[in-house]
């Protein structure tokens, strides 16, 4: 695939981060004028990209704001060149991916990124709220990593401990949690959520692609009625780096998905275990303390009565903290 001028410019800038280059020798290593150097500096500010120019030190590239299909290549070493995609706006990231795949083979990983969705949702079809430049939506196409069926308990607590670990590199002193199944908590108030939803072969009847959608508050502070109780943001981060870094950790970890070590991980790191909780399943409310995330990531939860139960499904939709 051939790269356009300005590509390259910025693939050269990014390389050199903090550091001048001249004009003189951006020309010289890309055999053109001068000229198109600033023709091509001039195209990469439209575009967003914060570039300082020096007399007699010549270009600094010092971010950008806005996502950037350009940069994303750049920090994941083209590894996603031909199967990313960055929007400003869409519906869902999670319905355009679905929308790819019921058209395209899929043999590699795919991706889907977008600055806001109008109609973003996490399970059960419910609205995730998806304020333009504020946090981080996308999904993945993921070829299934097996043949056999997939336990698909470990699926949504293994991309929680993935996402956590690039969060962790990024936000050192903040302390995430997981709330079963698939939400990712700090200091009570949710910053992320997962949809991880299985796209199966007829003929086979296993799964062929997952799909799996990502919402996280970044520096999201205002919130609709109904969650500015219950969700915050995280902290500023540069988001081109940090979605790369978290579509590469997945993509290149998701095959070992049934690892015990990321099911410890998750359980090491639950908010709800050992803490009253109210579980909805198929709408009946099960009220109990939270006993035990299972070896297939099953939920076990200890009524009043003393009595326990596993619960392969359902949504935490209450955490009673104890004192």
């Amino acid at each position: 695939m051939a790269h356009s001028t300005a590509q390259k410019i910025l693939w050269q800038l990014l390389s050199a981060p903090d550091s001048w280059i001249s004009g003189n020798d951006l020309a010289k290593r890309f055999n053109i004028s001068r000229e198109s150097v600033w023709k091509a500096i001039n195209s990469l500010r439209k575009s967003g990209n914060n570039i300082e120019s020096r007399r007699n030190l010549g270009y600094r590239f010092t971010g950008n704001s806005r996502l950037s299909a350009d940069i994303i290549d750049f920090y994941t070493h083209n590894h996603f060149t031909n199967r990313l995609y960055v929007e400003d706006q869409v519906s869902s990231t999670q319905s355009v991916a679905k929308a790819f795949l019921s058209h395209h083979l899929v043999s590699a990983p795919t991706v889907f990124i977008a600055d806001h969705q109008t109609a973003g949702y996490g399970r059960q079809g419910r609205s995730f709220y998806s304020p333009a430049a504020t946090g981080l939506y996308f999904s993945m196409i993921l070829p299934s990593p097996t043949d056999r069926p997939l336990q698909a308990g470990l699926i949504t607590t293994t991309f929680a401990v993935l996402i956590v670990e690039v969060l962790k590199q990024f936000f050192p002193a903040q302390d995430f949690r997981y709330k079963w199944v698939n939400d990712i908590y700090l200091n009570h108030k949710k910053v992320g959520g997962i949809l991880t939803e299985a796209v199966v072969d007829l003929e086979s009847r296993t799964t062929a692609s997952l799909v799996v959608g990502i919402g996280l508050n970044i520096t999201t502070k205002e919130f609709p009625l109904g969650l500015k109780d219950k969700a915050t943001g995280i902290a500023p981060a540069d988001h081109n780096l940090l979605v790369s870094r978290l579509i590469e950790t997945i993509a290149n970890n998701y095959s070992d998905y049934d690892n015990p070590q990321y099911l410890e991980q998750y359980r090491q790191g639950s908010m709800i275990l050992g803490q009253k909780v109210d579980l909805l399943v198929n709408g009946e409310t099960i009220a109990g303390i939270a006993k035990k995330i299972e070896n297939d990531g099953a939920l076990t939860i200890r009524s009043a009565d003393g009595k326990t139960k596993t619960f392969n499904s359902g949504e935490v939709v209450k955490v009673n903290y104890e004192k």
